[in-house]
């Protein structure tokens, strides 16, 4: 079997806990590349052929070079070479107009306002609903990327942020939720979609802000911390596997507890941090997954 990884220009080795998965299957006879997406040549279709599985990884920079990145998808639906997770779940991942979908059909997410057209005035529709606090960010984001905190009072500077980011641009308003502080939850989810046989792995990360802060994030002073999956997060995730006719080797659910309810903040289907540096039985079950399935 042949696997292809795909990274960004960034992060040409991946994160180590990912070089430590290349080392462990091309030690089990799993033939590798690292290729960095969008310096390959898309109309090369016959280039992909000679692998077996695509497998997208750590492509960090695909919201700053959107255009770019459909282009890439595109190439690699042509190529007909099948892509982990499948092509569909990630056009529909990328643009976070999918939590609008997802509050629709009965999840519950953290309250939003979706603005697709820069239409109506977002930020007092925001006030009438009560918030003290706020926070602006692209429907095409990650990593805080273009994001603010705007407090209610600061109706003067949300304009400005929409006039120099989001004239021309989708965007949201979320509630800023003070129970960030008590940590984010990501509950991973593994499964053996390769093989077919329905086999799955969980493992759950809380990640803290620093004091005063309200990114998670390491690179901001976020401090992580692994622990148990709970019951009914777990079921949530199984909602959204379930919704994608259980095709996803790989989801991470991001959200956080507000009143007895897990609010929906984020779900990672495209290029999420596993955290496999938290959980080596789940890196054994990712390397398991294709040793035991290669031809």
């Amino acid at each position: 079997m042949r696997v292809a990884f795909f990274t960004c220009e960034e992060m040409p080795e991946m994160l180590p806990y990912d070089m430590e998965i290349i080392r462990m299957l091309n030690n089990r006879g799993i033939t590798t590349n690292v290729l960095i997406w969008d310096r390959i040549d898309f109309t090369d279709e016959i280039f992909l052929t000679e692998f077996d599985i695509v497998v997208i990884r750590s492509i960090w920079d695909y919201y700053r070079k959107t255009q770019k990145f459909l282009e890439f998808l595109d190439f690699l639906e042509k190529s007909c070479v099948k892509v982990l997770n499948p092509l569909d779940i990630v056009r529909w991942n990328m643009d976070k107009k999918y939590l609008e979908e997802l509050q629709s059909e009965g999840f519950y997410i953290i309250p939003t306002i979706f603005n697709h057209n820069n239409n109506g005035d977002s930020f007092e529709e925001a006030l009438s609903r009560g918030w003290n606090k706020m926070i602006i960010k692209p429907m095409i984001s990650a990593g805080s990327y273009h994001t603010f905190v705007i407090d209610r009072s600061e109706k003067n500077r949300y304009n400005q942020i929409v006039e120099e980011l989001y004239k021309n641009r989708p965007f949201m308003l979320q509630e800023f939720i003070p129970e960030i502080s008590e940590g984010e939850i990501s509950t991973i989810t593994l499964e053996d979609v390769i093989g077919g046989n329905g086999k799955e792995l969980s493992y759950s990360v809380t990640k803290v802000p620093k004091k005063g802060d309200y990114r998670v994030q390491f690179n901001y002073g976020g401090v992580y911390s692994s622990g148990d999956v709970d019951p009914y997060i777990k079921d949530i995730s199984r909602s959204i596997t379930a919704r994608f006719n259980n095709r996803i080797l790989y989801q991470r659910l991001d959200g956080l507890w507000r009143n007895g309810e897990f609010l929906i903040m984020e779900i990672e289907l495209i290029e999420p941090d596993l955290y496999f540096n938290y959980n080596k039985e789940a890196m054994q079950f990712w390397v398991d997954c294709f040793v035991k399935n290669r031809r």
